[in-house]
């Protein structure tokens, strides 16, 4: 993956909120995201639901943790999760979702350097190192009977090639991808009204990945 494809997904990365992480039957994993994309021509996608699939995927790493602002150190110890079905029940729990920041979530080792050395779950597929590693994370919140509960998941996953499809299956050419990103944030720093607070608070409410909890 050269510089430019790097550059250029770190760019329409940046804002997407991680709404699942899932381990296909062939090895590849997917993640599930909500991202902003803007057409060539015309508003907004109406449906900003994208897959990355990550194929080659040699460790698949995840970190749970309760968050605790106030406090230091800020972050609990790792939470358990025994398995990916484990990780799907805490994203489809999640009542209160952020999403990622920081322009930098490909190939930065020092990403993770926060770490403790015990983490919530760790697959490991393949020995050989892979030429990649994404960072992704999700500050979000879990239900409670006076608001939510905020916890921080995270992960890092060693993969060698990257393609992305809509919800429905079909595929985006990773270069349309980057361009969706890249021309929303261009419209946002140039004032465009496509992508104005007006506009982001008319349109429809945003579809999801799976029912609302």
């Amino acid at each position: 993956m050269i510089e430019r494809v790097v550059e250029g997904l770190n760019e329409a990365l940046n804002e997407a909120t991680v709404t699942g992480l899932r381990l296909s039957p062939d090895g590849s994993v997917v993640i599930l995201l909500y991202v902003l994309a803007l057409p060539e021509h015309g508003p907004v996608d109406p449906d900003t639901r994208r897959a990355l699939i990550l194929s080659g995927a040699s460790t698949v790493r995840v970190l749970l943790r309760r968050e605790r602002p106030a406090e230091s150190p800020r972050y609990g110890p790792a939470i358990p999760l025994g398995d990916f079905s484990a990780v799907e029940e805490f994203f489809a729990s999640i009542a209160v979702s952020g999403s990622m920041y920081g322009w930098e979530f490909l190939d930065n080792p020092d990403l993770t350097n926060d770490w403790p050395s015990v983490i919530s779950l760790e697959h490991t597929q393949k020995p050989a190192a892979a030429a990649h590693r994404l960072h992704w994370f999700n500050e979000c919140g879990l239900p409670t009977p006076d608001g939510y509960l905020p916890h921080c998941i995270e992960g890092v996953i060693d993969f060698t090639e990257l393609a992305v499809e809509r919800f429905d299956g079909s595929p985006i050419p990773v270069d349309a991808f980057i361009a969706a990103g890249t021309r929303w944030w261009r419209a946002l720093f140039h004032d465009d009204p496509r992508v104005s607070v007006e506009a982001q608070r008319a349109q429809d409410p945003p579809l999801s990945w799976r029912p609302f909890p």
